[in-house]
């Protein structure tokens, strides 16, 4: 185990994952299982391992399951931060409501990743406040969150970027310092207050990132390097990740 650091996480449960259907419709896609471990176990394993003390988990879509799986485990540091309106709603309201507990740097994960906990343990100690892990090796077909990167900082972040502007795929792993929170939460405020609910997270970042982001406020790129990783949002994911990912974690 690492030192704790002054860095909390933020772990976003809340999503229905229909397109995952049948394998969700009775669980959430935090909870389904690889190689003998939950998503979310192995999420919990690789930011304890990390040195993140506290974790925030932003839940919705039966709640009740992912907080009967913490008590039984008797998993300590867990902050529950309930997206009611999760149905209605995507990432970005989720990560607000994380983002309005908390005052120190934070890492912030998609609750549907399987990742290499190296990727995440070397994206916490990155030397920069904001940071994103990129796969630069990925075919991108347009469903991709992409990042177009200048002097190794992301300038856009979307999923309505051009694959062939983009270095690659952001994974759904990111680190935000602590004097940027109250900006994201203003930008993402603002977008509820105009009836934008269904925004991915990410747009946050990229309006963030075009108010002349300096170093200390922009995303610095941490590259996977063919280290194994899948977001799960379709039974063939779900499929890829049992047969080729969970293998290799």
């Amino acid at each position: 185990m690492m030192q704790k650091r002054d860095m909390r996480g933020i772990v976003l449960c809340a999503g229905r994952g229909g397109r995952l259907s049948p394998f969700t419709d009775l669980t959430p896609k935090c909870l389904l299982s690889f190689g003998g471990k939950t998503i979310l176990e192995r999420c919990l394993e690789g930011l304890r391992s990390a040195g993140i003390g506290e974790i925030l988990l932003v839940t919705g879509y039966h709640r009740e399951l992912i907080e009967r799986f913490v008590r039984d485990r008797g998993i300590e540091g867990i902050v529950f931060v309930v997206n009611e309106a999760y149905a209605r709603t995507n990432t970005a309201v989720s990560l607000n409501l994380a983002l309005k507990r908390v005052s120190s740097d934070v890492v912030v994960v998609n609750g549907d990743v399987l990742f290499h906990p190296s990727i995440l343990a070397e994206l916490v100690a990155l030397p920069v406040s904001h940071g994103a892990a990129v796969d630069a090796d990925i075919s991108m077909d347009g469903e991709e969150v992409k990042v177009i990167v200048r002097g190794g900082r992301i300038v856009r972040i979307g999923k309505d970027l051009n694959p062939k502007d983009s270095l690659g795929e952001a994974i759904g792993l990111y680190k935000i310092g602590r004097d940027s929170i109250a900006d994201l939460i203003r930008i993402y405020d603002g977008l509820e207050a105009k009836g934008e609910r269904e925004h991915f997270f990410e747009k946050g970042f990229d309006i963030l990132n075009g108010k002349d982001a300096g170093e200390d406020r922009s995303f610095g790129v941490f590259l996977t390097r063919g280290r194994p990783w899948v977001e799960i949002d379709t039974p063939e994911d779900y499929r890829h990740a049992e047969r080729d990912i969970a293998p290799r974690l």
